[in-house]
């Protein structure tokens, strides 16, 4: 694997994962979590902490894209 190869996957898996992966995630874990308690308070809840921390995990990700040499 190449450099530039590296850099475009670092980026695109960023994207995908602050754009489609964290919402979605947070949401699936936090309905299912919501349900099986019997309360929308901590299905809200627990999506709130969620959607940051998978959000900046992909945010990281997409830094250390564009922080790598082009070559």
């Amino acid at each position: 694997m190449n450099k530039k190869s590296q850099r475009k996957r670092l980026i695109t898996w960023g994207l995908i994962i602050m754009l489609l992966i964290a919402p979605i995630l947070s949401w699936l874990i936090g309905i299912i979590y919501g349900v099986s308690v019997g309360s929308g308070f901590a299905a809200g809840g627990l999506m709130v902490i969620l959607f940051p921390i998978i959000f900046v995990v992909g945010l990281v990700m997409l830094i250390k894209g564009f922080m790598k040499p082009k070559h």
